[in-house]
């Protein structure tokens, strides 16, 4: 017994990870902290962790296999993906090799677009569950492990595409505004008024902008009688503007009645789309 553990060691010391299983775990385990920079720190601690949840389930070769990643990320070194070559058991089934193929290039692409200083983190944890996943994939008999590795993948992936989307181009000049009415009403309703509060917000951002308010009607009502309460409605949208604090001399109303309904009916039709204000801001 003691003869064959001393062979043991010294075939780890030549690299004979088959002749001695597990091994590369327990020098994984006595590894200094990782050295390099928090990318590769956050992928060896992913890698070893990996390592003893196969040392555990007694898939050595498994366990070596990720311990040596770990070690390779703890010292610095560059650690690539597992290829879908790598593993025969991907490589010979069609279906497993197309989505793990377009994983890896998915992961691939991040990290080649700056998805290691943008989302180190995420960066490194996609990198291993995507190991996980190829490993627990090829062997196709744990589906809630399959499942699990996956769907962490496609989560650290989705937060480091996030992290390396533009950033949104804010609008100089923001788009039209909506608010409705109750019928034969020129009243401003709790809805209406929540969405001027974002006109407000918007317009004092802006600073000294003008604002174009147009009323409307639907078709119910003689056109005369349209046309007064689609002024009254763009009226009662000025009065809130003004005392949000945007001044007065910078808002314009008009009326439209019936014209240019949204939703376009027969006369006489009460109809809610068109019984609105727009508001618009002026270059």
């Amino acid at each position: 017994m003691r003869s064959f553990w001393k062979f043991c060691v010294i075939g780890v010391a030549v690299a004979s990870v088959a002749a001695c299983a597990g091994v590369e775990r327990q020098i994984a385990a006595k590894t200094q902290p990782p050295s390099g920079t928090g990318y590769n720190a956050e992928m060896s601690s992913g890698y070893f962790e990996l390592s003893n949840l196969e040392y555990r389930e007694g898939d050595y070769r498994s366990s070596d296999h990720f311990a040596i990643k770990a070690m390779a990320a703890g010292r610095g070194e560059a650690v690539e993906p597992d290829t879908i070559e790598s593993r025969s058991g991907i490589a010979k089934n069609p279906a497993f090799a197309a989505e793990l193929g377009a994983a890896r290039q998915r992961l691939m692409a991040a990290k080649g677009g700056g998805g290691v200083t943008a989302a180190p983190t995420d960066m490194a944890r996609a990198q291993v569950m995507f190991d996980c996943w190829i490993q627990e994939q090829e062997e196709n008999r744990q589906p809630d492990d399959i499942a699990a590795c996956r769907n962490a993948f496609m989560v650290a992936m989705g937060r480091v595409e996030a992290a390396l989307a533009p950033a949104p181009v804010v609008m100089q000049m923001p788009g039209e505004y909506l608010v409705f009415f109750d019928w034969n009403r020129a009243d401003v309703t709790p809805e209406a008024a929540s969405i001027l509060d974002n006109v407000v917000a918007a317009a004092k951002k802006m600073g000294d902008t003008k604002v174009l308010a147009t009323g409307y009607t639907d078709t119910s009502g003689s056109a005369a009688y349209n046309m007064g309460l689609s002024v009254r409605r763009a009226e009662s949208v000025k009065a809130v503007l003004v005392d949000e604090g945007i001044p007065a001399e910078n808002i314009t109303t008009i009326g439209r009645g019936q014209e240019d309904p949204l939703v376009p009916t027969a006369d006489g039709v009460r109809e809610p789309q068109n019984r609105r204000v727009q508001i618009q801001f002026e270059k």
